[in-house]
C-alpha cells in the first residue's frame, strides 16, 4: 500500500513539473506574439435596463489585427465609435456573413489615413447572428503600433466575445 502511494506522489509529481515545462514553453511562444497585442476593457456599464456599454483600449503592433465577436438577435442595433490614441492609420470594418460596413477617408476614396469613425448596425438575420468588428494595423514598420479607444454600445441579451489568441 504505502508502495502504491510513493509511485502515484512520484508519478503526479513527474507529471506536474513535465506539464509546467510544456505549459510554459506554450505561453512563450504566445507571448512572444502577443505580447505588443493588448485589449483592456475601461468601462463597462448598463445603460438603464436595455443597453450596455463597453469602452476598450486596443493596442496593436505593425500589421496585426484584433477582432471582436459580438453575438446578436435580429433586430438589435448597435453604436460606437473609436478614435487613435497614437498612431496615424487602422483600417476597420464590420462584417456579419458579408462586409456591412468599412471605414473610408474622408474623400471616399480609399482606406488610408483613417483615425476615428463612428459606426452602426442592426442585426439582421440575413447576416446572420455573429457579427465581427475587425481593427487591422496597416503600418508596415516596427515603430507603427497604434493605440485605440473604442466605445460600442448595444443591446444587454447581446454578448461581446474577444478572442484570446493571435491569428
Amino acid at each position: 500500500m504505502i508502495k502504491r502511494v510513493l509511485i502515484l506522489t512520484i508519478a503526479l509529481s513527474l507529471l506536474f513539473f513535465v506539464g509546467c515545462e510544456q505549459v510554459s514553453e506554450l505561453k512563450e511562444g504566445l507571448t512572444n506574439s502577443s505580447s505588443e497585442q493588448s485589449l483592456e476593457i475601461i468601462r463597462e456599464a448598463e445603460l438603464g435596463t436595455d443597453w450596455q456599454m463597453n469602452q476598450m483600449e486596443i493596442q496593436l503592433v505593425a500589421d496585426d489585427e484584433l477582432s471582436i465577436l459580438m453575438k446578436l438577435a435580429n433586430g438589435d442595433k448597435v453604436d460606437g465609435y473609436f478614435y487613435l490614441e497614437k498612431g496615424e492609420d487602422i483600417a476597420f470594418q464590420i462584417t456579419g456573413d458579408s462586409l456591412i460596413y468599412e471605414s473610408q477617408d474622408f474623400n471616399g476614396d480609399n482606406i488610408v489615413g483613417i483615425t476615428s469613425d463612428r459606426f452602426s448596425f442592426i442585426a439582421d438575420e440575413t447576416q446572420g447572428d455573429t457579427y465581427t468588428l475587425t481593427f487591422r494595423n496597416t503600418a508596415d514598420d516596427e515603430q507603427g503600433k497604434v493605440k485605440i479607444f473604442l466605445e460600442a454600445i448595444y443591446p444587454v441579451n447581446a454578448s461581446l466575445f474577444v478572442p484570446i489568441a493571435n491569428k
